[in-house]
């Protein structure tokens, strides 16, 4: 079963990752694990934070529909700034025009520890640019007004009372109402 998508405003997704300092097969069960979630939630990357573990590795999508991971990614270079409509694993049924650049290089490590740089533009420099977001303990959200910001941390806050309650085995509230 996959494991959970943390749900923003949750502490872990603000709170900048760990590097990675050990590679190799140490890290295989937890790329793995973030896989699963990723393909369950049929998103286009996912960041270990968002399944609650605070290090610095993410899966990225490419056009063609497979993923690389990237470790300790730094941004060198970005340019064009263009708005794009985003919306997030952890962030649920919200999309909003965020402000991203259109073309970026990233320096990253894989799975083995071994060094890449990469230029990307288009869809590939917007996931590139969300996910190493995350692991800065940054989300798309954060790049919202405070009005956007505020409306949307209150749905998610139900979002995450709702689920709680699930796994409690409690009453969940089916209509769209505030019952706060």
């Amino acid at each position: 079963m996959p494991t959970p998508i943390v749900i923003w405003p949750d502490k872990v997704l603000s709170t900048r990752t760990r590097p990675v300092t050990e590679f190799g097969p140490t890290l295989d069960p937890l790329l793995e694990e973030m896989m699963e979630s990723l393909r369950a939630a049929e998103g286009i990357g996912i960041a270990a934070n968002q399944i609650g573990v605070s290090l610095a590795i993410a899966w990225v999508g490419r056009e063609d529909g497979t993923f690389f991971e990237i470790a300790n990614p730094v941004l060198l270079e970005t340019s064009e700034p263009v708005s794009l409509e985003e919306g997030c694993l952890s962030v649920p049924h919200e999309w909003e025009q965020t402000p991203r650049f259109s073309k970026v290089r990233v320096r990253y490590q894989d799975r083995t520890g071994a060094q890449h740089e990469l230029a990307a533009e288009g869809r590939l420099a917007h996931v590139l640019q969300h996910e190493i977001d995350h692991l800065q303990g940054t989300t798309f959200v954060d790049h919202l007004s405070q009005l956007k910001r505020a409306l949307i941390r209150k749905r998610m806050q139900k979002l995450q009372r709702e689920r709680a309650e699930e796994k409690a085995g409690g009453h969940v509230h089916t209509d769209d109402c505030d019952h706060d």
